[in-house]
């Protein structure tokens, strides 16, 4: 199926209605990423704070989880009261973490709390004890070992997300290859597109038009002349990689009509074999129904629930009528395969802001990942231009003087 936006559900969220919450606790973190848009400046939130923006994220944001985001959250002092002030709101916390201080022992303790799962990121440009330098392939070991010691407890939800850079676009396979192998364990892969901007080539202006210091920004580089990757692209390297592969819904862009900001799909199959995907129509069902039902929009969706209840939306869906076509061709040639488990597991991309010609920021409609600033909502992605300079920037390509 061609990438268009007419095969594709445009997801339903706004801004006062939407399924995520992205919670700050902290600007300090145990690694370095490249790209990373937090910088340390405030440190670990108090839990009254935390409990203040819950409260505004439940009045303005009807959101059915909560990001707990960073900085890196698992060294937050309160980090197990964190979440069990979440849960007690009844909303899904999930932790964001890059898994460096993720044990047995505190998983078994958030658990407990009622963590309902895990966004983790891992790629190749953290500067990760005993890791730098590994490319992908290397790091599926790091992401196996996550997957084991989440699985050891169990009934957690598990995605990993992963930056990709113009000189690692060629490695994304092999990670989509090692999330067909852990069907069942692992519930969802991320690809985020890498997006800079450069001191040497580029002027920045705040609200008031004054020029401002680019390089205050920490994901600002001197100089960047590689070609960014698109959300296009990394669908069409995931086709290659995996022909099952959809995509279901989509955000564009808050500027640009065609741009595809947050693009979704779903992959259905056991752990032995990936039988399809899931189209626009089961994305619709899965968006509206959760809203009529829970009265929010859907983002983590629980595994327990869907297995093969998923093939009843096949007179709907004919995406999913294919899967289910070959899940009963495989049975017929191995029947044992009838009891085998049916899981869901989502592939999404995410590309990160565009900067345009004229100053502005090709921004995801619907911004998913807005967060909370000084009583109100501020795109995350962006925060350190309103902690810095009060507002977001303008940044316009350096004339020769």
């Amino acid at each position: 199926m061609a990438l268009e936006k007419h095969n594709l559900y445009r997801l339903p969220w706004s801004m006062n209605d939407n399924p995520i919450a992205w919670l700050e606790i902290t600007d300090v973190c145990n690694i370095h990423c490249e790209g990373c848009y937090r910088q340390r400046m405030t440190g670990h939130k108090s839990l009254a704070e935390v409990q203040t923006e819950i409260a505004f994220f439940k009045k303005w944001r009807n959101p059915d989880n909560v990001s707990i985001a960073g900085g890196e959250p698992l060294i937050h002092p309160q980090i197990t009261d964190i979440v069990a002030h979440i849960a007690q709101n009844k909303l899904k916390p999930i932790i964001l973490t890059n898994a460096l201080a993720l044990t047995p022992e505190l998983l078994r303790e958030l658990k407990r709390a009622g963590l309902a799962g895990f966004t983790v990121h891992i790629d190749s440009r953290q500067n990760r004890p005993r890791w730098k330098d590994k490319t992908e392939a290397d790091l599926n070991e790091l992401r196996q070992h996550v997957t084991d010691m989440v699985a050891a407890i169990g009934g957690l939800y598990l995605v990993f997300n992963s930056t990709v850079y113009p000189a690692t676009f060629h490695e994304i396979p092999d990670v989509m290859a090692w999330g067909r192998r852990n069907f069942g364990r692992v519930h969802g892969l991320v690809f985020i597109t890498y997006r800079t901007a450069s001191s040497e080539t580029s002027i920045a202006t705040d609200a008031a038009d004054q020029e401002v210091d680019l390089r205050k920004l920490s994901y600002v580089k001197d100089r960047f002349d590689e070609k960014f990757v698109t959300a296009p692209e990394v669908y069409a390297l995931l086709k290659e990689t995996c022909s099952e592969y959809e995509g279901a819904g989509y955000l564009g862009g808050s500027i640009r009509h065609d741009s595809f900001k947050w693009l979704v799909g779903a992959l259905v199959g056991s752990q032995r074999q990936v039988y399809g995907a899931v189209g626009k129509k089961t994305m619709e069902i899965a968006q509206a129904g959760h809203h009529l039902l829970k009265g929010s929009y859907l983002a983590y969706l629980s595994q327990a629930k869907v297995g093969r209840k998923v093939f009843l939306l096949a007179p709907w869906d004919r995406t999913v009528r294919q899967a289910a076509r070959n899940w009963l061709a495989d049975i017929v040639r191995r029947p044992s395969r009838l009891f085998d488990g049916i899981y869901i597991q989502s592939v999404g991309i995410i590309q990160a802001p565009d900067l345009l010609p004229d100053g502005r920021a090709d921004m995801c409609d619907s911004c998913p990942d807005i967060t909370y600033y000084e009583g109100q909502f501020v795109n995350s992605c962006r925060l350190d231009e309103y902690r810095l300079f009060g507002g977001f920037l303008s940044v316009t390509a350096r004339t020769e003087r």
